[in-house]
């Protein structure tokens, strides 16, 4: 009898520790990480660059969307800001720049994240991912300034509801192509070099 009963107590936790694993609920954090950039250091760059980041965006959430009637709101990690100031940096070191404080650089950069989210639209039978991120890049020197524009969009369209991979595959791909352009451009690291000293 003890033995029947301890078996029937196992398979009832057993049983309902599937049936909760079944019922989890995906996480609400969007993991992004950078690919580092491919530019070859040149040696013969100068300047100390002070490097911050600001987020101007409405909301801190990245996506949004109803599940089961409940709306989920999505958030990034790292957080915008730090993963944007690694992404800044890590292109102007790799250019050939030195990082410095505020009190012994020669420019600043600011980059402005205006707009990073994914806007889900979902119908009975399909659903839309609309994926936007913009930037502005600000460098100040005291010869001048200079602003460069960064822009990205992406869509995707599938059946029934969206779920958060689908998400993070659109927003992932937007921002992907945000990081190659940020490493590509070299407007940024020429309006430095002439607004520097």
């Amino acid at each position: 009898m003890k033995f029947k009963m301890k078996s029937l107590t196992l398979g009832a936790v057993l049983l309902s520790g599937v049936l909760l694993t079944g019922c989890q609920s995906e996480p609400n954090t969007l993991t992004f990480t950078p690919a580092p950039p491919k530019a070859s250091m040149n040696v013969n760059q100068s300047a100390v660059v002070y490097v911050t980041t600001r987020d101007l965006r409405n909301t801190p959430e990245i996506s949004s969307y109803v599940k089961d009637g409940q709306l989920l709101k999505l958030s990034a990690s790292p957080e915008l800001t730090q993963l944007f100031q690694q992404i800044e940096q890590q292109d102007l070191v790799s250019k050939g720049f030195r990082i410095g404080m505020a009190n012994n650089s020669n420019a600043a950069v600011t980059v402005d994240i205006q707009q990073f989210y994914a806007k889900v639209n979902q119908g009975n039978l399909r659903y839309d991912i609309d994926s936007k991120i913009q930037l502005a890049i600000h460098v100040q020197g005291r010869r001048g300034q200079f602003t460069k524009n960064i822009n990205a969009g992406r869509t995707h369209s599938g059946a029934f509801s969206a779920r958060n991979s689908e998400i993070q595959k659109v927003l992932g791909e937007t921002f992907n192509e945000v990081v190659e352009s940020i490493y590509k451009d070299q407007e940024v690291a020429n309006a430095i070099n002439q607004y520097a000293n």
